[in-house]
C-alpha cells in the first residue's frame, strides 16, 4: 500500500514539473513575439561627403559623395542633388541595410570666384516601402590657401632615345613674406637646390638630360619645390611630358655598310666640300688606307653619317666621357673641306685627323648610351 502512494506521488511530481516548463516555455514564447512586435523600425537615408580639405586656385578638388540605407526599410528613386558639381541623379532601388550603398567621385577646378571657404552640399531624398518620405544633407567644406609658392617646367615636345634635351624651371616666391630654405627638386635629372627667396623673387634653373635608350614611348619629368613656415609645408609641383620619336637603333660599322650597300638609306653622300656617288663611296670604304690620314678619316666619316641618316642615337660614351657624335661628324667635315680626301696631311694636322677618326670608328661600333 505504502509502495502504491509512493508511485501515485512520483507521478503527480512528473505531472507537475511537465506543466511547469510548458508554462516557461510558453511564457518565453511570448516574450520573444512581444519584444519583436514592440521593436522600433528605422527609416531614413544616409549620405556621406569627402573632399580635399584645402586646395590652391587652380587646383582640381576631389569629392566624394557616398549614398546608404541605414534604415529597415528598402529605398526607392532616391534623388541625389548637387548643385555646385552639377549632380541630379536617380538611384532606382537601395535595399534595407545596404551600408556599402552608391559612390560618386567628381573633380572641380577651384576659380578664382569661388568663395572661400569653399562649401558644397548635396541632398538626397527618397521614399522606403514603408511609404515614409526621408531626406538628408551633407557639407564639404575646403579652404582656399593662399600660393606661397609657385613652380613651372618646361622641356621639348619630343626627342630620340640617346638625345640631350634641355629643361627650364622656374620658381617663384608669390607670396607677401620672404621664404628660406626654400628646397627644389628634380629626382629624374639629379638635381636638388636648397636656398631663400625673397618676396616676389624667382629662380630659373637650366638643366641638361640625356634621353636613355630603353626609355619608353613617353617621358615624364616632374619638379617639386616646398618650404615649411611655422609647421606648415607649402608644396607645388610641375610636371613636362616628352614624346619618344621612335626606338634607339644601334650603329653598324665601316665594314657593314661597305659589304651591305642595299641597305644604304642615300644614293650619294657629302664629304667636305664634294658629293660622292654610293659607288663612289664604298670605294673610299675598302680603299682606306693607314698611309693617308684622309681617307681614314673619310672611311668613319661616311659610316658615321650613313648611322645617323638611319636614325641611330647621336650619344655614346668614349674613355667614360659622353660625347654627341652629331659634333664629331660636323668637325671632321669641316677637316675635310680644309684638307681634302688624299691630301695626306702631316704633323699636328695628321694627329687631328686621326683623333677625329678614332671617335667616328669608336661611335659606329658602339651599341650608343
Amino acid at each position: 500500500m505504502q509502495e502504491l502512494e509512493k508511485m501515485m506521488n512520483m507521478i503527480s511530481i512528473k505531472k507537475c514539473a511537465v506543466v511547469i516548463v510548458a508554462t516557461v516555455l510558453a511564457g518565453a514564447l511570448l516574450a520573444y513575439v512581444f519584444a519583436n512586435q514592440s521593436k522600433p523600425t528605422f527609416h531614413g537615408i544616409g549620405v556621406l561627403k569627402g573632399a580635399d580639405s584645402f586646395a590652391y586656385i587652380g587646383d582640381f578638388v576631389e569629392y566624394q559623395i557616398r549614398v546608404y540605407n541605414p534604415s529597415d526599410f528598402d529605398l526607392y528613386n532616391i534623388n541625389v542633388t548637387d548643385d555646385m558639381l552639377g549632380l541630379n541623379d536617380t538611384i532606382p532601388f537601395m535595399a534595407a541595410g545596404n551600408t556599402t550603398g552608391c559612390t560618386y567621385t567628381f573633380h572641380r577646378e577651384v576659380l578664382e570666384e569661388d568663395p572661400n571657404p569653399l562649401i558644397n552640399e548635396v541632398f538626397v531624398e527618397a521614399v522606403d516601402s514603408g511609404g515614409v518620405y526621408s531626406s538628408a544633407s551633407t557639407q564639404a567644406i575646403t579652404i582656399i590657401a593662399e600660393r606661397l609658392i609657385d613652380i613651372s617646367k618646361v622641356g621639348p615636345h619630343s626627342a630620340y632615345r640617346g638625345e640631350t634635351i634641355e629643361y627650364t624651371i622656374v620658381v617663384n616666391n608669390t607670396g607677401n613674406v620672404d621664404l628660406f630654405d626654400v628646397v627644389v627638386e628634380d629626382e629624374l635629372l639629379g638635381f636638388s637646390w636648397n636656398g631663400d627667396l625673397s618676396e616676389g623673387e624667382s629662380n630659373v634653373f637650366n638643366l641638361t638630360y640625356r634621353v636613355p635608350c630603353d626609355v619608353e614611348e613617353t617621358l615624364i619629368n616632374t619638379a617639386t619645390v616646398w618650404v615649411q613656415i611655422n609647421e606648415t609645408t607649402f608644396y607645388a609641383e610641375a610636371s613636362w611630358l616628352t614624346k619618344i620619336l621612335y626606338p634607339c637603333i644601334y650603329p653598324h660599322s665601316k665594314g657593314y655598310w661597305k659589304n651591305h650597300p642595299e641597305e644604304w638609306p642615300v644614293d650619294w653622300i657629302e664629304i667636305g666640300d664634294d658629293n660622292y656617288t654610293k659607288d663612289e663611296a664604298i670605294d673610299i670604304l675598302e680603299g682606306a688606307s693607314a698611309k693617308d690620314a684622309t681617307r681614314m678619316l673619310a672611311a668613319q666619316l661616311i659610316a658615321a653619317e650613313l648611322n645617323r641618316l638611319s636614325g641611330t642615337c647621336p650619344n655614346f660614351c668614349y674613355c667614360d666621357e659622353p660625347v654627341d657624335i652629331d659634333e664629331i661628324i660636323e668637325d671632321a667635315d669641316e677637316f675635310l673641306t680644309e684638307y681634302p680626301l688624299g691630301s695626306d696631311p702631316q704633323d699636328e694636322k695628321r694627329q687631328n685627323a686621326l683623333q677625329l677618326k678614332d671617335l667616328l670608328d669608336a661611335y659606329n661600333n658602339s651599341k650608343c648610351d
